[in-house]
């Protein structure tokens, strides 16, 4: 039976009422942002530019140098090892240090290491160059979670960690155009793709030390003396080892299956479809399009579903797109399938770090958010360069369905570590951490 239509006129209503009031606290919670977060997103941002440029880029351009999937995803892999052999000591440090000098010394390194990646075409020097800026990215990564914590309140927070993630994915949309573009109008103008590739890397590089202009803006960064001075005992383990282990664990398989394919994507491209850099910087664009919009609404369906059913359900939601991708060659198929992957997949990403910082004692943040980087990293080193060999060896197909399931294992783990932590509030819409909770 058909609804009558004032019935229909009701629940449109309604959903325009809901939409109404949900971007309006959206704005509202942005306006809260402190100076120093604003001033950190900014920093974040041109940092994003110059990852988004060497994510698209620098597997095209190796291809472009005569190396195979094999090594690039051996050269890959030391850009992981990098950011794992440096992720808890940078925790350490930064927890008895002020953050500001870090900060300012890391866009400098990020910015002369990414030259020696690029300059450089020996398989040894581009393995230096690319651990030296994993290790140079690192801090940049491991210092947001404690700082958006330490500079603002549970009003805002959720919205905070989400347009952080959403300034890298803005910052992805631009440098995935920019460079793409940059690339094919060098290469024709000079008849040498090399060139193209170098001019536009270099032009990301020159962009992350931009980056120092907003970090020497922050002021009174230093960590707290709840949150200073991170260590790591037996007694600390004994009492949180188990927190400990379960945020890492499920870090660590999606690690290993993004790993698997992911730095592969353009190349999936090139060689699948025969695209060209700038048609494949054009998908990029769509496919940052697609996370933003997957970002921004985390936000917005949490109050409903609660931090980790929205996490859950997205990730779970998004592995249909990842089949269409190992089976599909077609074209039309293949960057829809592309663009709502990356969509769902990265939604949770924000509001995953958001819930561990949640479940975190003050004095323990830096360390878990290294914990995330280690285990992240630590996975993605070991995957990409079996990707890169499966790759090689039996194309993408394999590598996409691995993914896959280790995508549904990590979403079933997650749910099983973390399904009952949060409880619906009972006298309004939303849900809550309990003050008590201990994992």
């Amino acid at each position: 039976m058909t609804p009558p239509a004032s019935a229909k006129s009701m629940v449109s209503e309604g959903l325009t009422a809901r939409l109404r009031r949900g971007l309006t606290e959206y704005w509202s919670s942005v306006g809260l942002f402190s100076r120093n977060a604003r001033l950190y997103l900014i920093g974040w941002f041109l940092i994003g530019f110059n990852v988004s440029c060497f994510q698209l880029l620098l597997n095209l351009y190796l291809k472009e140098l005569g190396y195979l999937e094999g090594d690039i995803g051996v050269i890959q892999s030391y850009r992981a090892l990098g950011m794992t052999a440096v992720a808890i000591p940078a925790a350490l440090l930064m927890s008895r240090m002020r953050l500001k000098p870090l900060l300012l010394l890391s866009c400098l390194l990020l910015g002369g290491f990414s030259v020696g990646l690029i300059a450089l075409t020996k398989m040894t020097a581009l393995m230096t160059f690319g651990a030296l800026t994993g290790v140079a990215a690192t801090f940049f990564q491991i210092a947001a979670g404690p700082f958006y914590m330490r500079n603002s309140t549970a009003r805002e927070r959720t919205h905070l960690f989400s347009l952080s993630f959403a300034a890298h994915l803005v910052a992805g949309m631009i440098g995935s155009w920019g460079a793409g573009s940059l690339v094919t109008y060098v290469g024709v103008a000079t008849g040498d793709m090399l060139s193209g590739y170098r001019v536009a890397l270099y032009v990301a590089a020159g962009i992350s030390v931009l980056a120092m202009i907003p970090f020497a803006l922050i002021r009174g960064n230093g960590p707290t003396d709840e949150e200073s001075r991170i260590s790591l005992t037996v007694e600390q383990l004994r009492r949180r080892g188990g927190f400990y282990f379960k945020i890492s664990l499920v870090n660590f398989l999606i690690g290993a299956g993004a790993g698997l394919i992911i730095p592969f994507l353009n190349l999936y491209f090139r060689d699948r479809f025969g695209l060209q850099p700038d048609q494949i910087g054009f998908y990029y664009i769509l496919l940052s399009l697609g996370m933003l919009v997957g970002t921004l609404c985390g936000p917005l369906l949490t109050p409903h579903l609660g931090l980790v059913r929205t996490i859950v359900l997205t990730q779970v939601a998004s592995i249909p797109f990842m089949l269409t991708l190992s089976y599909s060659y077609l074209l039309l198929l293949a960057v829809p399938a592309f663009v709502l992957r990356g969509g769902l997949m990265n939604l949770g990403v924000p509001l995953s770090n958001n819930f561990s910082m949640e479940l975190s004692e003050k004095k323990e943040r830096g360390l878990v958010n290294a914990l995330l980087g280690v285990s992240w990293t630590g996975s993605w080193m070991v995957s990409v360069a079996i990707g890169g060999q499966l790759i090689e060896h039996y194309g993408y197909t394999l590598v996409l369905n691995i993914t896959a399931g280790l995508y549904v294992v990590s979403s079933l783990t997650y749910y099983l570590f973390f399904g009952s932590v949060e409880q619906r509030h009972a006298d309004r819409p939303g849900w809550y951490i309990p003050q008590d909770t201990r994992m």
